[in-house]
């Protein structure tokens, strides 16, 4: 399991942005979308949508599905963190534990 990973918005800046070396109102305006909705995703405030992975796998030529897998990745990891505080108890035991 991975230890506290990157939010992928962060990913799309060192990935993205960063190699190309365009500014982030040159991406929003790439990818339609406003300077503080792009500053948002890439400083992790916001979670990349369906919508926004296919923006961004459109202007960088990346996979989309790579962007929801890192998204869906990154939110389990953050559910997974709080999973103790649940206090849930199976209803039924593992065979493998019996």
């Amino acid at each position: 399991m991975i230890h506290n990973p990157k939010h992928p918005g962060c990913l799309v800046k060192s990935l993205c942005l960063d190699p190309l070396g365009i500014s982030v109102t040159d991406a929003a305006k790439a990818l339609k979308v406003s300077r503080p909705t792009l500053s948002k995703l890439l400083n992790g405030r916001i979670n990349i949508s369906p919508e926004m992975a296919i923006r961004i796998s459109i202007v960088f030529s990346t996979s989309d599905k790579l962007w929801i897998d890192l998204q869906a990745g990154y939110d389990l990891w953050k559910a997974q963190q709080k999973k103790n505080k649940l206090h849930l108890k199976p209803l039924v035991i593992p065979k493998e534990a019996a």
